[in-house]
């Protein structure tokens, strides 16, 4: 594959991801707005990941049974409609809540069918061994994202209102479809495509157990998704509220987390060229936990700030090379099952942690929500040093070897 096109697979997630983060910030100051809550406003930023373990299982079927590229347009022109409709009726006065919630539920539901889609592409669209290349640059712009996204959500907030910043969204969903139609054609899906949907979410299931060190990272990731979005769930909340900071002293938070998470992607090329991959993930999980215990020890704003954006370095130097190994590791005709249970299951403790965070936040303070988030992260560290995702390296020779003979 030329950069050319590369630069084109990597450009549709890029301008997707641009509106996902201006309405990520907008959805929940609009929840604030309008009730006051902090469970409400956690439950706003965390309702976009609640589809992927309600829907994501069978996504991931459908995307091993289709053309993924197809699947991703028609993901992004589907969404790109839910998104508009959103900001319609965010706009109109009087609209209720509960309203707003299931627009937001529907449009969030479209997203898990494009990740499977999209990792099962590269695998067949990329060379082996450009992935690791591939995988740090969508990492390092998902990143660079997160760090200019909140100023940018910001910016469109205070320049449109909350509610109006949301069609922003609907726009980038439209582009990145009309950038996705650009790209190449991947190849007809093989396998045996009259498995029954559940039969074929059951088989995505059993591979990933069999897969022992994808199901222990599953697993694993699973804890650490609860420990983060504990405290990323109620930053809204916590500095909105607690803090009484305004929107842009706000937004300094998820800038510091995507600048930490830039400098994590850019180096994780050469990481991986010099350390191995099982190494890395334990140094990323373990900087989960000195961000999570700093913020404990001292939890200030400015601290705060400081500790996110260590915890965007881990989280770089745990997401590029997990999912490098993965597509390594994973037969490429079971890629979207396999992603999909996985991330389904990855993300079912995520609204869970949120709310969890926001009960703590409201019964115990910022204290008691950061320590107990270093004491699961590091639980979870532990686990990962001396369990079976320290050696994944010897699974990814394995693969390769396999991959070799075949």
């Amino acid at each position: 594959m030329t950069t050319t096109r590369t630069a084109g697979i990597v450009g549709a997630f890029t301008v997707s991801s641009v509106g996902d983060w201006i309405y990520r910030l907008a959805f929940p100051i609009l929840v604030f707005q309008l009730t006051g809550s902090a469970v409400s406003t956690a439950f706003a930023y965390v309702v976009e990941f609640i589809p992927y373990v309600l829907v994501g299982l069978l996504a991931g079927a459908v995307a091993d049974r289709v053309r993924r590229r197809l699947l991703m347009i028609s993901c992004d022109l589907v969404s790109a409609l839910l998104a508009g409709l959103l900001a319609v009726l965010a706009s109109l006065p009087g609209t209720p809540l509960w309203l707003l919630y299931a627009v937001a539920l529907v449009l969030a539901s479209v997203r898990p069918f494009y990740f499977p889609a999209f990792q099962g592409y590269l695998t067949t669209t990329v060379p082996e061994d450009r992935l690791v290349r591939v995988n740090s640059t969508t990492q390092t712009l998902d990143s660079g994202l997160a760090m200019l996204g909140p100023f940018a959500g910001v910016a469109a907030v205070a320049w449109l209102g909350a509610a109006q910043a949301t069609a922003l969204n609907a726009l980038s969903f439209a582009l990145s479809a009309l950038i996705m139609s650009r790209c190449p054609a991947d190849p007809a899906p093989t396998g045996a495509p009259a498995v029954h949907l559940v039969a074929s979410v059951a088989d995505g299931l059993r591979q990933l157990v069999r897969l022992r060190v994808i199901w222990w990272g599953t697993v694993l990731l699973t804890l650490s998704n609860l420990a983060a979005f504990m405290i990323e769930g109620n930053l809204v909340y916590l500095g909105l509220e607690v803090n009484g900071l305004d929107s842009l002293a706000l937004s300094l938070v998820f800038a510091g987390q995507g600048l930490g998470a830039v400098l994590g992607a850019v180096l994780c090329p050469r990481l991986v060229d010099r350390f191995r991959t099982g190494h890395l993930l334990v140094a990323g999980l373990g900087l989960s936990v000195v961000a999570a215990l700093a913020a404990a020890l001292h939890p200030s704003w400015a601290v705060v700030v400081v500790a996110w954006g260590v915890e965007g370095v881990g989280t770089s130097l745990v997401v590029v090379p997990w999912f490098t190994a993965r597509q390594k590791i994973v037969p490429t005709e079971v890629m979207g099952r396999v992603v999909s249970v996985s991330r389904a299951l990855s993300y079912l403790t995520i609204p869970l942690g949120a709310l969890l965070g926001g009960w703590l936040l409201a019964a115990r303070g910022a204290t008691a929500l950061f320590g107990w988030t270093a004491a699961v992260a590091a639980l979870v560290a532990l686990a990962a040093a001396v369990g079976p995702l320290s050696r994944i390296d010897r699974d990814v020779e394995d693969a390769r070897r396999a991959k070799a003979v075949g």
